[in-house]
């Protein structure tokens, strides 16, 4: 394959490498426990949800184009199709991948959602530091493991036997159309829910606090009581008082 313009080759090279840091940090998540540099992990969790969100609007263009057209290919913005592009130029340096033309488009998949998982496992470092747990994140983490799964065994499968095989190809059941039609629905369904716990999982780890009104000490000393042992009664804020009485 001939070298693609320098913007594309650039673009790959820079999500390939995005992907191995990415990589490196979900390892260290999993195989260590320790908290470490908790403002540049937040920083990284920050970047690559932002990318993320950027992917999923992505999606949802894909999405439009394909209810529009549903015989055609699947749609891909320029600067993705270009990064695709890129990656497959490196790939085809490789001789086990060098004759799947459809190779870049898999390894652009591949490598944008490292990159979203190795931002989560950055979270999950960072809030490891507060020694925080936030349910939305572990869920968000979890559904991008499996998402990152399946396109590891598209990726293997196309090389090992010229077809992408997976869950979101019916593992090579159905072709055509439907295949176009499962593969744009399954992949934009799974990138929402990821982002959807993800942004939540970002309101409370970055949202304001709740603020609950001051306990008021109203003194009761001064006024006429059958009791004259001074007293002191506390009066709860109406949130606070609903709250103790849930449990």
């Amino acid at each position: 394959m001939p070298q693609p313009p320098l913007p594309a080759t650039a673009a790959g090279l820079l999500l390939a490498l995005g992907c191995a840091v990415a990589a490196g940090i979900a390892v260290y998540r999993f195989l260590s426990d320790r908290p470490t540099a908790r403002r540049s992990m937040q920083a990284i969790a920050a970047g690559g949800l932002t990318f993320q969100v950027i992917h999923v609007l992505e999606h949802v263009l894909q999405l439009s184009f394909w209810a529009l057209s549903p015989t055609d290919k699947p749609w891909l913005s320029s600067w993705a199709a270009g990064t695709a592009d890129g990656l497959q130029y490196f790939c085809s340096l490789l001789p086990a991948a060098r004759e799947e033309a459809s190779i870049g488009v898999e390894m652009l998949h591949l490598t944008g959602n490292v990159v979203f998982l190795g931002a989560l496992t950055a979270w999950q470092v960072a809030m490891r530091s507060e020694k925080r747990t936030i349910r939305t994140l572990g869920i968000a983490e979890k559904v991008q493991l499996f998402h990152v799964i399946e396109h590891v065994v598209l990726v293997g499968s196309l090389i090992g036997f010229g077809k992408a095989l997976g869950v979101s190809t019916a593992f090579g059941a159905v072709e055509g159309t439907a295949l176009v039609a499962l593969r744009v629905w399954f992949h934009f369904t799974i990138n929402a829910v990821a982002t959807t716990y993800a942004l939540r999982a970002a309101k409370e780890t970055w949202g304001a606090p709740k603020v609950i009104p001051p306990v008021t000490l109203v003194d009761l000393t001064a006024m006429p009581a059958a009791d004259p042992r001074p007293r002191t009664v506390i009066v709860l804020p109406d949130e606070a008082e609903a709250s103790l009485q849930e449990r």
